[in-house]
């Protein structure tokens, strides 16, 4: 039977050699840094108006009248969810870097963005409950137990 080293051939033999030369924590770091990086640039170049169509109209369309509160706060707020999530996505780069790297840490700083990303999720989900989105808190939950996943898989970050 091939050990996951060996050379075998075919579409088995290369699957084997991905999966040992390819580290898990190196595969969320690159799906976490796309999430929050692309998630960010919405914010700034989806829409003719240049901030993210989906969340500003969501924010504009009706959660801001729901708190009787002036839909021109909508922009300021894709703002800063846009960096936020710019910056998440610069945390997770440079936790892929120090993975590719082998670098001392590494595991440590992908947990601390995984549990940074949590805690805006859970920040996000507060929002939701305060406008009164209560299908956007499923949304919320189901990337919070993803993260939690990661987190399981990666470990407690003394090893990546």
């Amino acid at each position: 039977m091939p050990t996951a080293n060996s050379s075998g051939s075919g579409l088995r033999g290369m699957l084997a050699r991905v999966d040992a030369s390819v580290s898990m924590a190196a595969v969320l770091s690159f799906h976490w840094c796309l999430f929050w990086l692309l998630n960010g640039f919405d914010k700034f170049f989806n829409s003719t108006d240049f901030f993210g169509a989906n969340f500003k109209g969501m924010l504009e369309g009706e959660l801001l009248g729901r708190l009787n509160l002036d839909a021109s706060l909508a922009q300021p707020i894709a703002v800063v969810v846009g960096i936020i999530e710019l910056v998440l996505g610069v945390l997770f780069l440079a936790a892929l870097a120090g993975v590719l790297g082998r670098r001392a840490g590494a595991g440590r700083a992908l947990s601390g963005c995984i549990t940074l990303s949590v805690l805006f999720f859970a920040l996000l989900t507060a929002g939701s409950i305060l406008f009164g989105a209560r299908d956007q808190m499923l949304q919320q939950g189901v990337f919070i137990a993803a993260l939690l996943g990661s987190r399981l898989v990666v470990g407690s970050g003394d090893s990546a």
